[in-house]
């Protein structure tokens, strides 16, 4: 039978049949070739193939490659400037010039040459390679920092004994500061036999392990040793400093002075020396750590008179600055006095200040006459709080009390027998020192007890007292304006519209100039006869630095510090510390805020906080970063203390830095939600005043005050949950504060007493 074959009727869609919406990927068809902008740039990205792309990432890493390759080979060549070496015993019994003598006999095909400023120069023709040794004096901190500042290498003379506190604060400071390329040397290792020689150099190489991992150490015995040691010293990585790298600096090799003003002992001075990082431009500034800002009148390329004579080029080459071009000294905008309204006070206005003057009260111990008080000049601080007082009153009482109990110890003690030691320890003690640190202890402890309280006074009425406070009712989200109510010494200092964008602007401009690897003599106008007096007496190490633009005017420098572990006693807010941002070294007072990234406002800081980092704020040249930053504290013995270490963060006059206090409240009565608070004021008119502002309470409660009972500051609030009997009721309040025009470029120069090692573990055999 003959199968049978259907024919499959196709399917016909009813009136039912259900509509869904078009996919997306449906509207490119009815796009006629158009595309997404989005997905356009998406796919020319990405236009190369794989091949193309990989071939393309190899010829990047050669660039590279071939770039650092030429840098290297370019260090330390005769036709470049010598690769400059600092050496830095870390023991006192270490004689370097013994060292330096030995490695500049090392080879017979060595050339050496001394500058007039003692600077050893050495060119090695068996490497093909030049360098400059310097010894600073390790006694005045302020010369090893110069040389370590502007040295491409730092050889550390190591021994077996144990480091004083001065070299530890040394090393530190290099750490956090500019460290450069590091050489550990370590002379006498074969004079030891076997065992003892692999016990000292464990012993070591521990000690480097802490502060230098993964390092090597190098012998500088034989001639041989000393000669791996110039090799390693000329092919070594190079350490990255930014401050140094990004700016024109010379180590000063010789000087002379011309006097042009004998009235003010101003004159030309003549500084030598080899340009270093970026060319240095005539129409610049130029800037001397510790003396100040100055101008160039004329460079002359010159030839290089420490190198040898094949590698020479006699180039008389001179440039004169331009008056047009050349960058003003000018650090402060000029206010206008007349630029404001100006109105001639009235004969009452007059009168009323008059009075206001002669009946201004202080407080002075007790029994000062009145013609002693009129010459004690009232203390400026923003912090002239009701504690402070107290505390001011406390010390008085407390350094009477004292010295009376010294008296009558003193008299006993010339009775009896005086022990040496005792005696020779109570002369090197300051008690009125200790008396401060002993009230910056019990301040600070206080503070972190109970941030920010404050009794509210009661001889003065709280709505007179923070009259230029203010209550926020969010501390981040509450606008405030920062133009609002400024300092006038807002009107000398200068501003960036944008300051990263500046600050990129500038570092990657062209610069024209003596290039780097130049010998030049560079005159330096307007100079004290004093600066070339003290380089000729003391023979420090003197470097000059060329500015960049916009690096001599004043504005609010803001820098992230850190408070070091070395450092044990209170530092306060507005407190005179010395300051070194990159090259610059000054004093100043600055005020310390939190450290937060994104914010509109900034929590003020009374104390440097010992675990967390803040933004210290200052009036101060602008630097641009990266550049770090060490701060110190002047001691009473001369001695500079190492405060905190950190970096630069930026250039902002409109960052704002909040000052809260916090008045607190004991809670008298309690109904529900309702409850009677008192202490907080002391009269009727003080709780109407601060009526409008917000309550808070330890335990997380909130509300507001509802009406005043009495006349005696008692007053009735309400809050969103009923108190516990324990709670505290607190208002937080809240004032701007800038920092004071304290900025000195003058830094004393610090006084130490070195003494030497007392540990004997370990030590080597002559």
């Amino acid at each position: 039978m003959p199968p049978v074959s259907f024919k499959q009727e196709a399917h016909r869609p009813g009136p039912w049949k259900q509509s869904n919406k078009p996919h997306k990927g449906d509207k490119k068809r009815h796009d006629k070739g158009k595309m997404d902008v989005k997905v356009e740039s998406r796919h020319k990205k990405h236009q190369l193939n794989r091949a193309e792309r990989k071939h393309q990432m190899h010829q990047l890493r050669k660039n590279k490659k071939e770039e650092v390759l030429k840098q290297k080979r370019k260090l330390g060549s005769f036709k470049s400037e010598p690769i400059l070496v600092m050496i830095l015993p870390l023991d006192d019994s270490i004689n370097t010039n013994e060292f330096l003598e030995k490695l500049k006999s090392c080879d017979e095909e060595l050339a050496v040459e001394e500058s007039p400023l003692g600077h050893c120069h050495i060119s090695c023709f068996r490497f093909k390679q030049r360098y400059t040794f310097i010894i600073p004096n390790k006694s005045d901190l302020h010369s090893v920092m110069d040389t370590l500042k502007v040295s491409e290498a730092l050889l550390l003379l190591r021994s077996s004994n144990a480091s004083n506190d001065y070299t530890e604060m040394l090393l530190t400071i290099a750490m956090a500061h500019a460290l450069p390329t590091t050489i550990h040397v370590v002379q006498g290792m074969n004079q030891l036999n076997p065992k003892k020689k692999a016990e000292c150099r464990k012993h070591i190489l521990k000690t480097i392990d802490t502060r230098f991992p993964d390092v090597k150490l190098h012998q500088a015995d034989t001639d041989q040793d000393l000669q791996l040691l110039l090799r390693q010293i000329g092919s070594q990585k190079q350490r990255v400093v930014g401050f140094r790298d990004n700016r024109p600096h010379l180590l000063v090799e010789n000087v002379s002075f011309e006097l042009k003003d004998s009235a003010a002992s101003r004159g030309t001075l003549k500084v030598s020396g080899y340009v270093r990082g970026q060319p240095l431009d005539v129409n610049g500034l130029v800037h001397i750590p510790g003396w100040g800002t100055y101008q160039m009148s004329q460079i002359d390329h010159k030839y290089d008179p420490y190198t040898s004579e094949k590698f020479n080029v006699m180039l008389q080459i001179s440039e004169t600055a331009n008056p047009v071009d050349q960058e003003s000294l000018q650090s402060e905008v000029i206010p206008d006095p007349m630029e404001g309204e100006q109105t001639w006070p009235t004969q009452e206005e007059l009168d009323e200040a008059e009075m206001k003057a002669t009946k201004t009260v202080k407080k002075v111990v007790e029994g000062t006459s009145e013609y002693q008080a009129a010459w004690i000049v009232e203390s400026e601080n923003e912090e002239n709080d009701s504690s402070d007082d107290d505390s001011d009153s406390n010390v008085d009482q407390m350094s009477d009390n004292e010295s009376k109990a010294n008296e009558e110890e003193m008299d006993t003690d010339m009775e009896s027998e005086i022990d040496v030691k005792d005696e020779n320890y109570d002369n090197n003690l300051d008690m009125d020192e200790e008396r401060q640190t002993l009230v910056r202890f019990k301040e600070e402890r206080m503070n972190q007890i109970y941030p920010d309280e404050q009794d509210t006074p009661i001889d003065m009425p709280a709505r007179i007292r923070y009259q230029k406070y203010r209550g926020l009712k969010n501390f981040s989200l509450a606008p405030w304006d920062p133009m609002e109510n400024l300092p006038p010494e807002y009107a000398r200092i200068y501003r960036f519209g944008n300051f990263k964008q500046t600050k990129k602007k500038v570092l990657t401009s062209e610069r024209n100039g003596a290039e780097p690897g130049e010998y030049v003599d560079v005159y330096i106008t307007d100079v004290p006869q004093s600066l070339y007096d003290n380089i000729n007496t003391e023979k420090p190490t003197v470097v000059v630095y060329g500015l960049l633009s916009h690096e001599q005017k004043m504005s609010v420098m803001n820098t992230v510090i850190r408070k070091h572990p070395s450092c044990k006693i209170p530092i306060k807010s507005k407190d005179t510390l010395i300051f070194h941002v990159g090259f610059h070294r000054f004093t100043c007072k600055p005020i310390f805020s939190e450290h937060r990234v994104r914010a509109n406002k900034y929590k003020y800081e009374r104390f440097l906080p010992t675990d967390t980092a803040v933004i210290a704020s200052f009036y101060a040249p602008v630097t641009f970063p990266p550049a770090s930053v060490v701060v110190f504290k002047q001691g009473h013995n001369g001695s500079h203390e190492l405060v905190a270490t950190g970096s630069v963060l930026d250039v902002d006059p409109n960052r704002i830095v909040v000052k809260r206090i916090v008045l607190t409240g004991d809670p008298f009565k309690i109904f529900k939600r309702t409850a009677t608070i008192r202490y907080m004021f002391f009269n009727r008119e003080d709780i109407n005043y601060f009526k409008c502002i917000e309550l808070r309470t330890k335990t997380g409660r909130r509300g507001n005050i509802r009406e005043a009972l009495g006349s005696h500051g008692h007053m009735k609030c309400v809050f969103d949950k009923q108190l516990p009997s324990c709670d505290v009721v607190v208002m937080n309040l809240y004032k701007r504060v800038f920092p004071k025009w304290t900025y000195d470029s003058y830094v004393p120069t610090p006084i130490y007493a070195i003494s030497s090692p007392t540990s004997d573990e370990c030590k080597m055999e002559q």
